[in-house]
Order: C-alpha cells, then sequence, then structure tokens
C-alpha cells in the first residue's frame, strides 16, 4: 500500500501527485444521497468566484459525510473527471480537496492529516476514489470539499446551472450523482454557452 502523499505539499502548480492501480469497475448513472451538499450551511457557500480551497479539509470531509485516514486505501480505486464552467469559462478543481495539509508539506493549520477516499491530487478535474470498501461516492460530496453549494438550481452563486454525463443532460439534484469509473462530468452554471466535453483521456493505467 502506498504512504499517503500529503508531505507532497500543495504547492502551486498543483502537486500532490496522481495514483495508479487498477480502477473498480464502473455502472450507469443512479441516485444517491446528496450528503448535505444541497442544503447551505457553514461548509457550503453560494458564493461567487474564486472558489478556492477550504483551509480546513478535516472540517469539510466531515461535512460531507466522509472521513480522514493516515494512507490511501487502494481496495476501491478509480477515478472521475470533473470539468466545471461559469458563465462560459473553464473554472480550476482545487488541488487537495479532501487532503487535509498545510501549504509546503506543513501541518494543517486546523485538525490531524490525512485523506479522504474522494479527493483530488492536482487542478485536473480528476476525482481520484481510493476506498477501503465499495461505498457510494456522489458529485454532491466533492463540492461539499470544495466549500461550493451545489443544488439543482444553482452552483455557488450562479443560476441556472446544468449538469452533463458523459454529454447527456442530468435531470435532478446533481449533488446526487453517483460517481462511477471514468465518467465525464461537466457543470455548467451561468450565462453563456460551452462546449460540453462527453469524455476525458485519462491515462493508462487510471
Amino acid at each position: 500500500m502506498k504512504t499517503l502523499r500529503l508531505m507532497a505539499g500543495l504547492a502551486a502548480a498543483g502537486v500532490l501527485a496522481g495514483c495508479g492501480g487498477a480502477p473498480a469497475d464502473t455502472g450507469a448513472v443512479e441516485q444517491g444521497p446528496a450528503h448535505h451538499a444541497s442544503e447551505p450551511s457553514s461548509h457550503v457557500h453560494a458564493s461567487r468566484l474564486p472558489w478556492d480551497r477550504p483551509d480546513d479539509q478535516q472540517a469539510q470531509v466531515q461535512a460531507a459525510d466522509l472521513s480522514l485516514t493516515p494512507q490511501e486505501q487502494l481496495n476501491v480505486h478509480y477515478h472521475v473527471h470533473l470539468d466545471v464552467f461559469v458563465d462560459g469559462r473553464p473554472v480550476a478543481v482545487p488541488a487537495g480537496l479532501g487532503i487535509n495539509i498545510g501549504p509546503g508539506n506543513t501541518m494543517p493549520a486546523h485538525g490531524s492529516p490525512g485523506i479522504a477516499p474522494l479527493h483530488t491530487h492536482d487542478t485536473s478535474g480528476v476525482l481520484h476514489i481510493e476506498a477501503s470498501r465499495d461505498d457510494t461516492f456522489t458529485l454532491g460530496q466533492a463540492f461539499v470539499e470544495w466549500g461550493v453549494l451545489l443544488s439543482s438550481r444553482q452552483a455557488g452563486a450562479y443560476q441556472p446551472v446544468r449538469v452533463y454525463v458523459d454529454g447527456r443532460k442530468y435531470d435532478g439534484n446533481p449533488a446526487r450523482i453517483v460517481l462511477k469509473k471514468h465518467q465525464e462530468i461537466a457543470v455548467v452554471a451561468g450565462q453563456g454557452g460551452v462546449s460540453v466535453p462527453k469524455s476525458y483521456h485519462f491515462p493508462p493505467g487510471e
């Protein structure tokens, strides 16, 4: 089992290197628990850009009904790609969501260091699911870790919101989208049109 990449830090270039291993089996999009992602709270905000990574990832992970562990768990291992567009422009998904560590290889300012089963290593938009068991993980949980409100009406402060899975429009609460291997999820909020991606080229081994 690989050791936790916490000490890679959160350098400005988007470190926290990716991971290897065999992904889990895939399945169809389905409804799952919202994990508080559609409810305004102290952990998700209907705010305007920029949407920075919250420093206290331990609190965000707990709000997403997840937990931190000292090491990555690879019994279940797969990847999803997330694109976010606001007013027609792409928005980077932050590195280090679901990973509680301070910048520059330091201890986190809040809580204890650790990694959640749903996390990001860099700003590529790849969501990493690395878990000890085959639980249900949702798009809403990723947005809770990000601290950004996601509902059927809006993303952050931006309305309307349209969500696509593998290029197909998703009707319903996007926070309930269950993450599956090699999905391409696009969240399009606000005004302006975009070319919705239908797939993402995952590197070999991912």
